[in-house]
């Protein structure tokens, strides 16, 4: 069986490859800039970053990935934030309703999403 060789996994392959249009976007994307394109390569002999002899050196290679790191990290983040604050904001409104509400919502925040949140652990650590 041959290996079909018309196909080309762009992940995979050298950036050096791609039209100027497209490089020069990919690495404004990556916030990468004009340094080398073996950086955004994904092959083995791509390097990773180039040696760090300074301050300066460290601080922009931090900057940039730190950025990637954001990038990736703040939607995350995000929602996990909105997610339990829910619950306090659900408490709050409950509360101004009357005490029976609140203690409803109360319950429900610590033992019924508690349970549920047991549950998906469980479903998590006995996975087949």
């Amino acid at each position: 069986m041959e290996k079909d060789n018309s196909f080309m996994d762009p992940f995979l392959s050298s950036t050096e490859d791609l039209d100027p249009t497209t490089h020069k976007a990919l690495m404004s994307y990556l916030g990468v800039g004009s340094r080398a394109s073996s950086l955004v390569s994904f092959s083995s002999t791509a390097v990773d970053i180039p040696p760090i002899s300074n301050v300066g050196d460290f601080v922009r290679e931090f900057r940039i990935e730190s950025k990637k790191l954001w990038k990736l990290a703040g939607p995350a983040i995000f929602t996990s934030m909105a997610q339990f604050s829910l619950g306090a904001i659900t408490q709050v409104f409950a509360g101004h309703i009357s005490t029976i509400a609140l203690a409803a919502v109360s319950i429900e925040n610590s033992v019924i999403a508690g349970f549920s949140f047991g549950i998906m652990v469980c479903m998590y650590i006995f996975r087949t």
